[in-house]
């Protein structure tokens, strides 16, 4: 029973689905961990996820002491809580946190082998045995996604694109097996069993245009098959990266925001500070800041009872380097290049 249906319920279900996936695309993040760091990649959007980032790559590797390597039961905690459509990380984490005390602890998950599927299965069953667990588990996700969020959401619309072409090409007939192929020997076996159970009509059949791709995605959830897709559109998905960092450069483009950001770098100061030593009144200032730290350039702490802001060098470094791989060096290793 999926999250939200109560029993003998048997709710209508639209026979074809097309959405991006945030917690799916998550999920391509997490398996780049068990990859060897020098290992070349065929997609350099993947292979940049853990650049510089070893210590977490080992903590993502090495977090489950089982033998399966996908986090597949992240995705059925999203499905279960109603959030495997979910584009917006503050609504996520609160669903798969919620959807713990209450997913069956028996899903047939029939897309995995028996040995994975007990893996998932004990997953789910230490996360809810363990609140401290769940919590690590839930920062770990954080941890990993928050630095490529602003990539993935200046993608969104390229996502989103892909999805309704997807399913137009469904709804228009075009068999499932060719709108969305996925080489995997248990997709192909249980083809047959997926177009019963759509025929069925307690069904859905859902793909999932991702980001961050590797060869193939299927999954099979209570009441849908989940199917991943790379995109194509290679130009667009290059205008949704320069986008994100376009944006950066916006902020810091405003004369007083460049100067705060100068002055940051140097002197700790509270937005009262602030106020006084740019002779700004303080609701003009807090805005200033909203946007500096809204664009990762600034951050916050607590000394002594006071909110201190102070200019981020790491950040402001990789938006230079970003902004040198774009017009200037094509062979930056911070710049993420096209799939």
């Amino acid at each position: 029973m999926s999250y939200g249906e109560t029993p003998g319920e048997r709710p209508e279900r639209p026979r074809f689905k097309a959405f991006p996936s945030l917690v799916t695309d998550l999920t391509w993040a997490l398996s780049f961990a068990t990859k060897p760091p020098d290992e070349p990649q065929s997609n350099e959007l993947r292979a940049q996820v853990f650049v510089g980032r070893d210590e977490l790559r080992e903590r993502v590797a090495t977090f489950w002491n089982d033998t399966a390597v996908c986090y597949t039961e992240l995705q059925a905690l999203a499905h279960h809580g109603g959030a495997i459509c979910e584009t917006s990380p503050e609504a996520l984490w609160p669903a798969i946190e919620a959807a713990v005390a209450t997913i069956p602890l028996d899903l047939a998950l029939e897309s995995e082998d028996p040995i994975d599927r007990e893996c998932f299965l004990d997953r789910l069953r230490q996360l809810r045995d363990s609140p401290a667990l769940l919590q690590t588990y839930l920062d770990l996700m954080r941890e990993v996604w928050d630095p490529i969020d602003e990539l993935w959401q200046a993608s969104l619309p390229l996502l989103k694109e892909s999805a309704a072409h997807a399913l137009a090409q469904l709804e228009g007939g075009r068999p499932f097996t060719e709108a969305a192929p996925v080489h995997c020997d248990s997709y192909q076996r249980r083809i047959p069993t997926i177009a019963a159970l759509l025929d069925g009509g307690d069904h859905s059949f859902m793909v999932t245009p991702c980001l961050f791709f590797g060869r193939s995605l299927y999954i099979e959830f209570p009441h849908l098959t989940l199917v991943g897709v790379g995109l194509e559109n290679h130009g667009a998905l290059a205008r949704a990266r320069t986008e994100a960092l376009a944006r950066r450069l916006k902020t810091v483009a405003d004369p007083t925001r460049l100067a705060l950001l100068h002055f940051l770098a140097t002197r700790p100061s509270s937005v009262s500070d602030l106020a006084t030593s740019f002779g700004l009144a303080q609701p003009t200032v807090s805005m200033h800041i909203k946007l500096l730290r809204e664009a990762g350039l600034v951050h916050a702490e607590r000394v002594s009872g006071r909110l201190q802001l102070k200019a981020d060098a790491d950040a402001v470094d990789g938006m230079l380097h970003e902004l040198r791989g774009v017009v200037a060096d094509g062979t930056n290793p911070h710049v993420l290049e096209t799939v």
